[in-house]
């Protein structure tokens, strides 16, 4: 097994570290073979002889044969046991020193004025140093694996007198690691073997603690903070948390417990520790366990079957057996349920169906996560302050009659209301419209299952209790890419794309989340006869006229500022002699999509539609010409004709950036432009019905979807700037 990490000082992909230390060549020196996965597509440029085998990768205009695909499942699993088996030792610690070195570890020196205050005594200085270093890690937004775990206190500066600091008083690292690399081993060793013995007692002993206790101790064990230093009010994302952290965390207690504790309660923005402990007492306390992706898929599935999502596994009997099939179409609808209303998407379909219900007299309810209506409330109204006070007062105007809060989430029984709100929106609510997601594009399918599966689930019951109700569902194109059958927008997704592979590729549990709603969505109409429109959205740009509001952790916004700040792009993003010269960026801006998927969805009161919501326009509009735009208003950028040379040069200006702008920068996602994409002429899915249906609902004056123009492209520069990124 080769781990290659992607934190090799000066790289920032696998790939790249791998091509950087020749591994091709070595192992075709070693006369060794390896199978590794689709990130290192295009590390192996032998056709007739690779010694890296990675399968076939389906792109935009090239869809995968049975042949390949199954050859890719043979591959996938071959790699399996080992990948698992790291996994494992990872989540353990087992593996935690190998990531470890010497020469980046952290030896404090403290000033004379500190060790004054503690008398000299540097012991005394551990917690108040620690509790500074991650004070800074906090406000800078680092990761946990960036924070000092444990630190040695040195009293005697490093000076060129001991031969520590060179003569122009950098640190000499050699003489650092000859001096305290014996200690520091040490001090890895003793943290090691603390952590294994504390996660091992953790596993045995957690369920004789109470809850409460049982989770403190579980964050300070996996963080490698000390006793006393976490309370049950802290944020694990305070901690110094991270997603991966949080699967780590999450599969802690789900072994302790043996109850299913999703990342995302974990990492949910307004829940504590105390959150998380209260997750798992309900769990315990409750005489029917929630569905889990294990329950309906099986234990550890890697091929997920349309057949096992029933609604059975969801709903109860009684709510099946009282729901009531409608005589005919719903009548129009006044009240209306939104989820996800604080997310980018879902603040602009907040705005038009605050608009939408006020000509009818109507009410939108928002439920949004809060401890309180009141802080859900003002986490939505924040949601709308980007600086532009037009927004805030167009916001407001409606917001003033027609707007109602509820705290809740998705992702917990009844979306976290006491009965009698529920009760009552089961009562009242005409229309449901359901945005919100954990869009997380690393997690795996059973992280996922319990807010993206399990509520859409939660809210189709509500959509069937009392009353049947409309139903509009946010997918993604992903559920159909490489898949023709399942790109048809008038297939039934349940036969179309009857199974789904998840093969550890980059974001295919996410996909996988998205399709399991759309199958149970279906199963609802076939069912209740539930009204629904699923709409499976790609890139949403940023709104043409309001300042600061585009989706800044986007591959899109990361790559105008990465170009922007680094002043460089590639020759071409796309490979020569594809897509018959013509390619073409498939998005649509975010004010379009809200409108649309809200007209289009009101109008959807029987049957059941799914809209592919893409750009199909074939206008040879891709990201060089974004490229041309921005040069032409002012923004020069040099191109680099030599893809790998550019690749090199952007990630050393990148890694160069002030910490801010690095956060944000392409960093993160630079696998994905490794090689130049291929060239494909308007969309890779098809958008007959879509576009048909918005030419009818006339949403502008030109009746049309929408192509990309230089205004809304620069304009990003402005919105960058609100946001204090350029």
């Amino acid at each position: 097994m080769i781990w290659i990490s992607a934190a090799k000082p000066g790289r920032s992909s696998e790939i790249t570290t791998a091509r950087h230390n020749k591994l091709t060549e070595r192992l075709r020196e070693a006369k060794l073979g390896a199978l590794a996965d689709f990130g290192f597509v295009g590390l192996d440029d032998d056709p007739d002889n690779p010694v890296i085998i990675t399968g076939r990768k389906a792109t935009r205009n090239h869809r995968l044969t049975a042949a390949e695909k199954e050859a890719n499942r043979l591959l996938s699993r071959e790699r399996a046991a080992v990948e698992h088996g790291i996994a494992n030792l990872k989540t353990r610690r087992f593996l935690s020193k190998v990531r470890m070195n010497t020469r980046h570890a952290t030896v404090a020196v403290p000033t004379k004025d500190a060790l004054d205050r503690v008398d000299g005594d540097a012991r005394r200085l551990m917690p108040i140093l620690r509790e500074s270093l991650q004070k800074l890690a906090t406000e800078a937004g680092l990761n946990s694996y960036e924070i000092p775990r444990d630190l040695l206190v040195e009293t005697e500066p490093f000076t060129q007198e001991n031969r520590l600091l060179s003569g122009v008083r950098k640190p000499l690292r050699p003489a650092l690691t000859k001096r305290y690399g014996e200690r520091l081993e040490a001090l890895y060793a003793q943290l090691s073997d603390r952590e294994a013995e504390e996660l091992r007692m953790l596993r045995q002993t957690g369920t004789d603690q109470p809850v409460p206790a049982t989770v403190l101790r579980a964050a300070q064990a996996l963080l490698g903070l000390e006793e006393g230093v976490v309370e049950l009010g802290t944020r694990f994302l305070e901690l110094g948390g991270d997603s991966l952290t949080a699967l780590s965390f999450s599969q802690l207690l789900k072994e302790t417990f043996h109850v299913d504790v999703p990342v995302d309660v974990v990492i949910n923005p307004v829940n504590s520790l105390r959150q998380v402990a209260d997750h798992i007492e309900r769990a315990l306390a409750s005489e029917h366990r929630r569905p889990t992706a294990d329950s309906v898929h099986g234990p550890d599935a890697t091929r997920l079957d349309a057949a096992d999502l029933r609604l059975d596994a969801f709903l109860d009997a009684r709510t099946i057996a009282r729901a009531e099939r409608p005589a005919g179409p719903l009548p129009e609808a006044r009240t209306v349920l939104l989820t996800g209303a604080n997310g980018y998407l879902g603040r602009f379909l907040c705005l038009e169906w605050l608009e939408r219900v006020a000509e009818r007299g109507g009410t939108l309810v928002c439920v949004v996560r809060g401890s309180s209506a009141e802080t859900a409330r003002a986490r939505l109204d924040a949601a709308f302050d980007s600086g532009d006070p037009e927004l805030m007062e167009r916001y407001r105007r409606s917001a003033a009659r027609h707007l109602h809060v509820v705290a809740g989430d998705i992702g917990e029984p009844g979306l976290g209301l006491d009965e009698k709100t529920w009760q009552r929106l089961a009562d009242t609510v005409d229309l449901i419209v359901h945005p919100a997601a954990l869009v997380n594009h690393v997690l795996p399918y059973d992280q996922l299952f319990g807010p993206n599966v399990r509520g859409t689930a939660e809210l189709i019951r509500l959509a069937v209790t009392s009353r049947i109700k409309q139903f509009t569902y946010l997918s993604t194109v992903a559920v159909a890419f490489g898949n023709e059958a399942a790109a048809d927008e008038s297939a039934d997704i349940r036969t179309a794309c009857g199974t789904r592979d998840l093969e550890g590729d980059y974001a295919d549990g996410y996909a996988a989340s998205k399709w399991a709603g759309e199958v149970l969505l279906r199963e609802a109409y076939e069912t209740f006869g539930l009204p629904v429109a699923v709409f499976r959205s790609n890139m949403i740009l940023a709104h043409p006229r309001y300042r600061g509001q585009l989706n800044v952790p986007d591959v899109f916004t990361r790559l105008l500022l990465s170009l922007l700040t680094t002043g460089i792009a590639p020759g071409s993003f796309y490979a020569r002699g594809t897509g018959d010269g013509r390619a073409h960026y498939d998005a649509l801006p975010v004010d379009f999509t809200a409108r649309a998927v809200t007209s289009l969805g009101d109008d959807a009161r029987e049957g059941h539609r799914t809209y592919n919501v893409v750009n199909p326009h074939d206008d040879g509009i891709s990201l060089d010409t974004f490229v041309d735009w921005l040069t032409a208003a002012g923004h020069p950028l040099t191109r680099v004709q030599d893809h790998a040379e550019w690749l090199d040069r952007f990630e050393t200006a990148l890694r160069a950036l002030p910490d801010r702008q690095k956060q944000h920068s392409l960093l993160p996602l630079l696998h994905a432009f490794t090689e130049p994409e291929q060239a494909l002429a308007g969309s890779a899915l098809p958008a007959d019905r879509f576009r048909a249906a918005v030419r009818a609902a006339a949403l502008d004056e030109e009746k049309d979807i929408p192509r990309l123009s230089p205004d809304l492209i620069t304009k990003y520069v402005a919105d960058l700037r609100a946001h204090r990124l350029i």
